[in-house]
């Protein structure tokens, strides 16, 4: 949660890799028309933070998840943690550039 939390100057995002995602298609799609997104692991934080960074709401509604003790996981722990990594060195840059815009987001939303 620091990591996102940190980029975006918020607290909004609740959580960024477990649970149930529904995501806006056009405002989704506009976002991979201008950014190359991570197609792994790093996908779902990276597409939050730009969602945010965008001006849109995030809405948490609890989920229940459950998952099977005999699951087959897709996370490659090398790869994935490499990937998630550089995205949020490359969110953090990022971030540093709008940070007046968070900061006046911030104050707005108090």
């Amino acid at each position: 949660m620091f990591g996102f939390g940190f980029n975006t100057l918020s607290l909004q995002i609740k959580d960024s890799m477990c649970g149930f995602r529904v995501y806006p298609l056009p405002p989704v799609i506009a976002l991979e028309q201008r950014q190359k997104l991570g197609a792994r692991m790093n996908f779902d934080i990276e597409v939050l933070v730009r969602l945010y960074w965008d001006g849109l709401e995030i809405i948490n509604v609890d989920t229940p998840v459950s998952y099977p003790s005999d699951g087959v996981s897709h996370f490659r722990i090398v790869l994935d943690n490499y990937l998630i990594s550089r995205m949020h060195a490359t969110l953090f840059f990022g971030m540093l550039l709008r940070l007046p815009f968070l900061i006046a987001r911030h104050w707005r939303t108090r």
